[in-house]
Formats: structure tokens, sequence, C-alpha cells
């Protein structure tokens, strides 16, 4: 477990990349989790116009991530297999770009680990309006085998609810904020009866009951008191 809080560097397009691998405990018994990948490297989104070249085309959203699940796979080769699903975060745009699911699926084939071991997360923003087609493409990149995860700590508008919930592997929430609201303790609770495992990020050792308590499971980036 120690050695994912390490960080590990690997080539990529003659370029050094930095991953930063931190284990997903359970809050009581340190069971593991899987493991969260923490990227150097973030997809700049921003508005583009003109019309779409060739060279735009190869830096989009899902060349992008299919690019960085390359590097993430060539790094965690010789880790502990205990620590999988891996979570990536995954841009937005990503999810809205026809490429992404075909592109991600092709760029894990080509290494030893397997489309199950991968787990992409996404920001509550970009699933929180419930749009088919969000869902479809969730439902794109659960057919290939990755497994999808919602980031909430930010913000948790997203219906777990009809399909979208049943396709949805984990969501992450601020272990900072379960004290001060209520509405999201009962979205944990719900999510975790749905058999969504909940992840708290920042959590206390000592609150391991209660988290456990309101359907928190796991943790990453545990703390202590000392």
């Amino acid at each position: 477990m120690r050695e994912l809080l390490q960080t590990k560097v690997v080539a990529h397009s003659g370029q050094k990349v930095h991953l930063r691998f931190q284990p997903v405990m359970h809050v009581l018994d340190g069971t593991s989790f899987g493991a969260v990948c923490e990227l150097s490297q973030q997809y700049e989104e921003k508005a583009t116009f003109g019309p779409l070249t060739e060279a735009r085309a190869v830096s989009g959203p899902g060349k992008w991530l299919a690019d960085r699940l390359l590097e993430i796979a060539s790094a965690a080769h010789a880790s502990d297999n205990r620590l999988r699903p891996i979570l990536v975060p995954a841009p937005a745009a990503a999810l809205i770009d026809d490429n992404t699911a075909v592109g991600c699926d092709a760029a894990i084939r080509r290494t030893t680990l397997c489309q199950q071991e991968i787990s992409l997360e996404f920001q509550d923003s970009a699933l929180a309006d419930g749009r088919s087609d969000a869902v479809h493409r969730v439902a794109s990149l659960r057919k290939r085998g990755f497994r999808v995860a919602i980031d909430m700590r930010k913000s948790w508008q997203t219906q777990l609810r009809d399909g979208l919930g049943l396709m949805i592997d984990s969501i992450r929430v601020d272990a900072r904020e379960l004290d001060l609201n209520e509405e999201l303790m009962d979205i944990c609770e719900s999510a975790s009866a749905a058999g969504i495992l909940v992840i708290a990020d920042k959590a206390n050792w000592r609150d391991g009951a209660f988290l456990d308590n309101v359907g928190v499971k796991a943790g990453v980036r545990m703390r202590t008191d000392c």
C-alpha cells in the first residue's frame, strides 16, 4: 500500500507524466477498494471556434483520456492487484465526445489491464441535468466494460435513480461536507443501499463508525489525529 503514496513518472510522447496513486480503503478495517489516480495534467476545457481540423480532432477529449489511460496502465503494471479498480478523473467533455468509448477501449486493449480495472470518474455537473444523451454515453462506456463514477465533492445534483443509478459504480464526496449537509447524507445512504460504493475524500479514521452508518464505506486520503 505504501508504494502508492509515491509519485510515479512515465514517459509518453517524449514527455514525463507524473501520476500519484492514492489507496481507497474501508473506513473501519482498511480493506482495499482500489485506488484513485491523481494526474499532473488536466484537460483544458474551453470553447473553441472555427472548423474542426485534423490537429484539433487528435487532441480532442476522447483522445486525451485514452492517452492518460495508457500512461496509467504503464505506471500500474507492477502494482498490487488488490488496488483495483483505478479511479481515473475524466473531463466532462469526454462524456460527449463520440470517440471516447471506442478510443479508451482500444487504448486499454494495448495494455496489461482490462476495462473492468478502470473506473472513469466524471464531475457531477456533467450528469446533473439527466440528459438522455449523457446517460446513453455512460451506457456505451459500461457496454465496453468500463466502470463509471461520479465526483460529488463540489456538487451533488445527479439523480441516482432509474437507469443511470444502475450504471454508476461509485460516487466520491467531501467528508467535510457530511456533517453540515443532511441532503448529502441522504444521498450517501440511498446510494449505498442501491449498491453504489460511496467514497469519502479526506475523512478522519476516528469518524469511521459515523461514516459507515451513513453509507460511506470507503475513504481516500484518510487522516489521523496526529
